[in-house]
């Protein structure tokens, strides 16, 4: 018969809320009410803790490796996405108020795309450059989904980059910005901006196309223009 000793369990003293193993060598991190995130080297006979990290105010409610193990993603209750390393337990970067409401959900569907979910249903998408840089860096990037990484990169727009259509029969692409700000950039050449509207006081989160010429704009002040 084999060993039938059981495995020693990992104690917190507070509710977790999420874990996540590794996706190649003996980790596991846990999300804990407090905000804490835990990262141990499990085994069977005992567990060395790697490091400990308190990203956020409120409760951590999810925890995710990115595909090849090397950073770990993590939601909380407060609305904020962080990355961490895997390595050191150092905080990367933080993304805030990424959802109107509290954050619940959160998947690494590969290495270029994040998904994150809130107490209300609404699901955001992130692209993931493979530089590290996020959608909420300013850069507008393009991707050829035939191929592992991303085709054109614009400059950094210093703003955060929130929503977007196409128009005039694809040759356009307007994007809305936290700033309030839409721009209108040309079909294949990234590198920066034709043209820019403003006049919104809030961020424009959402565009949708009327026609080819028109637009409709949802902004966080509640207006639909």
């Amino acid at each position: 018969m084999g060993n039938d000793k059981a495995p020693a369990p990992l104690e917190f003293g507070k509710t977790i809320f999420d874990c996540a193993v590794h996706p190649s060598s003996d980790l596991v991190a846990t999300g804990l009410i407090n905000g804490k995130i835990f990262c141990h080297r499990y085994g069977l006979d005992q567990h060395e803790e790697l490091w400990t990290e308190r990203p956020f105010k409120k409760s951590c409610r999810g925890v995710e490796f990115s595909s090849d193990g090397s950073t770990l993603y993590s939601i909380s209750k407060d609305r904020v996405i962080c990355l961490i390393d895997t390595e050191t337990g150092k905080v990367l970067k933080t993304k805030e108020k990424a959802h109107e409401n509290p954050l619940n959900a959160l998947l690494c569907l590969n290495e270029h795309i994040l998904a994150t979910g809130d107490d209300q249903g609404v699901i955001k998408v992130y692209m993931i450059h493979f530089d590290g840089k996020s959608e909420g860096d300013g850069y507008l990037s393009t991707w050829d989904i035939r191929k592992p990484n991303v085709y054109a990169m614009s400059d950094n727009m210093e703003d955060e980059l929130l929503s977007i259509a196409l128009v005039k029969n694809g040759s356009k692409a307007v994007v809305g910005s936290q700033e309030g700000i839409l721009s209108l950039w040309s079909w294949d050449y990234w590198g920066d901006y034709n043209d820019r509207i403003v006049g919104h006081p809030n961020s424009i989160d959402t565009i949708c196309k009327l026609d080819e010429d028109t637009i409709c704009t949802g902004s966080s002040d509640g207006i639909i223009r």
